[in-house]
């Protein structure tokens, strides 16, 4: 019987914490922003941002787990999970491997896949140190299946798209990679301007 206990990334602990924190000021960031509003276009795109951001934290908190795999089961803690969770990997047909990517490179994601073939539970491998151990202990076969476009917008914004093994083509597949890359770029280009302007506003006051 295969049994692992998922290693934590320190920087994956790391992110936690500091998402948490922004997570809880970006929350005090739209009260404050709702109690002064004054129905000017600064406002709704401010109240915009906020909302993405806390959007964007809180789906890094969702996917930071502590995960136990125990023969036929799976079991996971979270901050929205305290008290923890199992899911048995006989309500499952299988399991997805796809990349996704942020603004400090490309990972490998883990989706178990449900008896209607959609995606039904995530583990990002960003945040543990022994990813290929924690694939090889899931019963589950992969799939053969790479995203379009479309599917890997659906999949960051959702998490859940139903999947057909074997239906995309390499010329899909190189516009993915592109895409991907021009996401990584993008993201690579937000942060080092986010951290420009609060640098200028604590320089200049």
């Amino acid at each position: 019987m295969k049994y692992i206990k998922s290693k934590i990334k320190g920087n994956a602990i790391f992110w936690t914490i500091l998402m948490s924190l922004c997570s809880l000021v970006l929350m005090l960031g739209i009260v404050r922003i709702i109690e002064i509003f004054s129905g000017h276009i600064a406002d709704y795109l401010t109240l915009l941002l906020f909302a993405v951001m806390l959007f964007s934290a809180l789906s890094i908190l969702k996917s930071t787990r502590y995960i136990i795999i125990k023969g036929d089961k799976l079991t996971y803690y979270s901050l929205f999970r305290p008290f923890g969770k199992t899911l048995y990997f006989s309500d499952y047909i299988g399991k997805i491997i796809v990349q996704d990517v942020n603004a400090t490179g490309r990972f490998d994601v883990i989706y178990l896949i449900d008896k209607e073939n959609k995606t039904a539970f995530k583990i990002s491998g960003i945040h543990y140190r022994e990813f290929e151990a924690i694939i090889r202990a899931i019963p589950l076969r992969i799939m053969d299946f790479k995203p379009t476009i479309k599917e890997d917008w659906k999949l960051s914004l959702t998490g859940k798209i139903t999947i057909k093994e074997g239906s995309n083509d390499e010329i899909a597949e190189k516009k993915r990679d592109r895409f991907m890359t021009a996401i990584q770029i993008a993201a690579v280009i937000g942060m080092s301007l986010m951290v420009l302007g609060y640098l200028l506003r604590w320089l200049l006051g």
